[in-house]
């Protein structure tokens, strides 16, 4: 009776998922919530400072960075030091990294951010405070000074070496993102398509890694030379380069002001078409995160005295005699729709199969060349 129960709610289940495929619509969303411009991102400023206020919990003693620090803060001051060993027994100090991310939009003069603290030897950074320290941009070859950095740390309870000085660090100097570059400076990049025209200035949309793929890429150029080509007065406004960046024109008129056509880039509508299939596993955090079509061909697995039967057409599944001992599994799906891993999952969590069980069953049908999708670990 089990088995028949089991059987007829995964049979419901699969019915209605078809069902509610079959009506649903294309989603859409905008060129601007899958890329962002070239020339955005990630930017660090790092520093190399001294942190005093520790309980005995410093890296004093013979770690001599620290001792060094600390009698050329003292000297600064006009306490200067004639030997390290005068100082040795400073367990209330410790030498530390810093790291402070500027917002994607670049920061401002005056503009505060939060400053990531990681001790090199000490044992705790709890009650520290960071004296004024100088930050610098993260690549050497931009000189110059970006930021003063002090305050209060406060430290992580399960990591007490790290912590963060929230709003820590100010910022000295404007810091801007270039978005907008020449033709000539695209063709030194290496793309050289006849397109680009070394006079007239251009924007790279760079398509976020979980959507890059050239039909992505294709979509948005095609999007934006539907949408904004009248406007643009041109024939064509975007090409699509390669399977992760886009380039745009930006027109002669809209130079004086590229914000508005920015944001006009940015909200054009594309069709969303369904991404690379893929079954991502964290073990550490004992997920399973399936994305696209993820198909399954017709297959039987038997795991721990448990059989998953994956069939089109209710062959496997209709057998008649399957052991009354063993838990049974039917994925029994219309014959014009293979099982896909959501099927799957769907009836292993009805069965309250655990994590590591679901695992296993997944490796097993990708080994056996039946899982169409990739298998991916993160964690």
């Amino acid at each position: 009776m089990r088995t028949k129960l089991i059987q007829l709610i995964a049979s419901s289940v699969l019915s209605l998922t078809w069902a509610a495929a079959a009506n649903a619509q294309a989603p859409t969303a905008r060129v601007g919530d899958v890329t962002h411009l070239q020339g955005q991102g990630r930017n660090v400023l790092v520093g190399y400072g001294l942190v005093t206020g520790l309980d005995k919990t410093g890296d004093g003693g013979k770690f001599m960075p620290t001792m060094r620090a600390v009698a050329e803060m003292m000297a600064r001051f006009g306490a200067p030091v004639e030997n390290v060993k005068d100082i040795d027994q400073s367990k209330n100090t410790a030498v530390v990294m810093l790291e402070a991310v500027i917002p994607d939009h670049g920061a401002r003069e005056g503009e505060l951010l939060d400053v990531s603290v990681t001790a090199l030897a000490a044992k705790s950074l709890v009650g520290g405070r960071l004296i004024t320290t100088p930050m610098i941009y993260h690549d050497r070859s931009v000189e110059g000074l970006f930021a003063f950095a002090s305050g209060r740390i406060v430290v992580d309870p399960t990591t007490p070496t790290g912590g963060v000085i929230r709003q820590g660090a100010r910022i000295e100097r404007d810091v801007f993102m270039n978005v907008i570059a020449t033709g000539t400076q695209l063709h030194g990049t290496g793309i050289t398509t006849p397109w680009i025209n070394a006079d007239e200035t251009y924007l790279t949309l760079v398509i976020d890694e979980t959507h890059a793929s050239w039909s992505m890429s294709t979509a948005i150029a095609q999007a934006l030379d539907k949408e904004l080509g009248v406007s643009a007065d041109v024939g064509r406004v975007a090409l699509a380069v390669d399977a992760k960046n886009v380039v745009v024109l930006l027109p002669k008129h809209q130079r004086g002001d590229p914000a508005s056509w920015i944001r006009e880039v940015e909200r054009t509508p594309i069709l969303m078409e369904a991404g690379e299939a893929r079954v991502t596993i964290n073990r550490r955090a004992g997920t399973i995160v399936v994305t696209g079509e993820t198909r399954i061909s017709p297959v039987i697995i038997s795991q721990q005295g448990m059989t998953v039967t994956v069939a089109n057409n209710g062959g496997a599944a209709g057998q008649k005699g399957a052991p009354q001992t063993q838990d049974f599994v039917a994925l029994d799906v219309e014959s014009q729709r293979p099982a896909s891993v959501t099927d799957l999952l769907d009836a292993l969590n009805k069965l309250k199969v655990q994590f590591k069980d679901r695992v296993s069953i997944l490796e097993e049908i990708h080994r056996a060349g039946k899982l169409h999708a990739k298998l991916i670990y993160e964690g």
